[in-house]
């Protein structure tokens, strides 16, 4: 199957990672952000790092608490002395490191709430590693602080602060850095500092390999979130790539649905898990937080990708008789992308497991289906195809989440015994 490429920028890419994480919490709307823009200022003080690790390092900082999805846990990272903040790290690390093209820098994730005094007696990790760990760490407490309203005393306060925990939590070359610097911008500066952020952003372009890694491990982060979502991103992605060569017309239609799948669920990042993972009917009030997910997923995709992709991933829940949500758009609106993925949805959602239903089986998912489009739900040519090449279809479906169900495997797995190790040595609070 050909490779389909995304036409967006460095920063389109980074511009929906921060939407998404924005939506991970309220409480963390605008950290991961900030965190980047105070780690770039930092990373620039030092002058020890190429424009090359720069770039990555502020990925990594955008998105550094990727993996923290339980309440408990935000709560207690956003208390300026940090303790038991031990999952998201481990989380965080797994998907930069499974998933995307970091996996070497991935570490600085780990060890972003480690103390020096642990740090420092790791001397198999290399200490460029260990000084971005401390200088993101850095970065995130200086974020938490200037965002407390208990703090009143500006930049001094600070400092002081800092210097107040020694050597334990911070290494004095740290602290000597963090000295000499003010981290309360003017207006006017915060404007200069944000264009040559946004400039040292793009001084390295992403290779398209490493812009579609980036989105995926956004995809398995959420996907990832219930037991019950694992492949669902995926399965929808083979299905709508496998009709869309078949019934559209040209390479940029196809294009546009298989990234129209890939991004269609993305606001889902966004839905509470005791939502995504409830064992029957949804009340009606938590039936419209799920389909607020659509909305979400138009709030992180915003202006980043083409209209069309837009279009595609916003309206897979719509139907052709004006039934379906959020806009109730009827036949004449929708086009043959967009009805290629509400068809594909609705085949991964039928043959999934789910946590209020197991997955239906073949003749009983192509009744559905043919039900479905006779009602006027869906596309009736489409539907015909799909039903027809059932079998081949859904063979495919099954060699491309094969390796995300050993992915899931590997991460459950890897997250135990790494947070048993790093308890163990204590290396993170």
């Amino acid at each position: 199957m050909e490779d389909y490429i995304l036409a967006v920028a460095n920063k389109d890419i980074m511009d929906m990672a921060k939407r998404a994480f924005d939506l991970v919490n309220s409480k963390l709307i605008g950290h991961g952000e900030r965190v980047a823009h105070i780690m770039y200022r930092l990373l620039k003080e030092t002058g020890s790092f190429s424009p090359l690790e720069i770039r990555n390092l502020l990925i990594l900082s955008v998105l550094h608490d990727i993996g923290a999805y339980k309440m408990e846990e935000i709560d207690r990272m956003l208390a300026f002395d940090t303790k038991n903040v031990r999952n998201h790290s481990i989380y965080g690390y797994l998907f930069f490191h499974s998933f995307t093209f970091l996996s070497k820098t991935a570490p600085v994730v780990l060890f972003h709430h480690s103390h020096w005094s642990a740090l420092r007696q790791m001397k198999d990790i290399p200490g460029p590693i260990r000084q971005a760990a401390q200088l993101l760490h850095l970065a995130d407490r200086v974020d938490i602080y200037i965002q407390n309203p208990r703090y009143k005393n500006g930049n001094q306060e600070l400092i002081e602060k800092l210097k107040d925990a020694g050597d334990e939590v911070f290494s004095p070359e740290i602290i000597n850095l963090a000295s000499g610097m003010d981290f309360f911008l003017t207006e006017e500066a915060w404007k200069k500092e944000n264009r040559e952020f946004e400039m040292a952003m793009e001084a390295v372009p992403l290779t398209e390999q490493e812009k579609e890694s980036v989105l995926k491990m956004l995809i398995y982060a959420i996907d990832f979130r219930s037991p019950y979502t694992v492949t669902h991103t995926i399965v929808a992605t083979v299905i709508s790539q496998v009709l869309a060569e078949r019934l559209c017309e040209d390479y940029e239609e196809i294009r546009d649905v298989y990234w129209g799948a890939m991004l269609h669920d993305l606001g889902k990042i966004g839905i509470p898990v005791e939502i995504l993972e409830f064992p029957g009917k949804l009340s009606s009030q938590d039936m419209k937080i799920m389909k607020d997910h659509v909305t979400l997923t138009g709030y992180i995709l915003g202006d980043s990708v083409s209209q069309s992709v837009r279009e595609i991933a916003l309206r897979h829940h719509e139907k052709l008789d004006g039934s379906g949500y959020p806009r109730g758009l009827s036949a004449k609106e929708l086009s043959t992308p967009q009805r290629i993925v509400a068809v594909a949805d609705v085949v991964s959602a039928l043959t999934g497991v789910r946590s209020y239903k197991g997955a239906f089986p073949k003749e009983k998912t192509r009744a559905i289906l043919t039900e479905m489009a006779r009602k006027g739900f869906l596309d009736v040519q489409i539907v015909a195809y799909m039903t027809k090449e059932f079998d081949v279809i859904m063979e495919r479906v099954q060699e491309k989440t094969g390796p995300a169900l050993k992915a899931y495997g590997q991460l459950q797995s890897r997250y135990e015994a790494l947070s048993s190790f790093m308890e163990e040595k204590r290396w993170i609070p």
